[in-house]
């Protein structure tokens, strides 16, 4: 049987995040973040990767022909995306320039499996695209449009013949109360 510590050892939990910066860094920013998140005992902050320059880096609509830096950021205390950017922007750093994302977030996650999933066969070949046995004018083109106009026309038709009798349903005449009509000191 394992001892209390044992368990708290193993169930011990860290908190990651990847913090995106576009454009030029500061010279110290990696070591001013690292002392800003030790007080939430920052494990790791590494530089995992800088991208080349592009038009329009992901994530970042309103910057053009830039950068980004990409930092993992891992934490043995619990702390929030919001706290790290509080953090960054204390460094001098303005909001539109970088990004915080946590491991769980749906964004990160998808980013993830996007990079994990291979590239499938592809279903069309350039040998099927000219396939003498598919017409394209049986799926479009003005002679497919006048017979779906025909059929249409047929079916509303057939739709008219199958009902017989009033398309209006009409309630019944409610019968009226006698009682009640008089009134108790007399009528004239």
């Amino acid at each position: 049987m394992k001892t209390l510590k044992e368990y708290l050892t193993e169930s011990k939990k860290v908190y990651d995040f990847k913090v995106k910066v576009a454009g030029d860094l500061p010279e110290t920013f990696q070591e001013n973040l690292k002392t800003a998140l030790d007080r939430c005992k920052c494990i790791k902050l590494e530089k995992i990767s800088t991208t080349p320059i592009q038009s329009l880096p992901l994530d970042f609509p309103t910057m053009k022909n830039c950068e980004v830096h990409i930092f993992e950021v891992i934490c043995e205390y619990p702390i929030t995306s919001p706290e790290i950017i509080n953090e960054i922007k204390s460094l001098g750093l303005e909001e539109h320039s970088f990004r915080v994302r946590g491991s769980d977030e749906p964004s990160e996650t998808d980013q993830v499996f996007a990079d994990l999933e291979e590239v499938k066969d592809v279903l069309l070949t350039d040998a099927q695209v000219g396939d003498p046995k598919i017409k394209g004018k049986d799926y479009f083109g003005d002679d497919f449009n006048r017979g779906f106009l025909k059929d249409l026309e047929k079916s509303a038709k057939q739709r008219k013949k199958d009902q017989d009798g009033p398309t209006e349903y009409k309630l019944p005449k409610a019968k009226q109360d006698k009682a009640g009509l008089k009134s108790a000191m007399g009528s004239k």
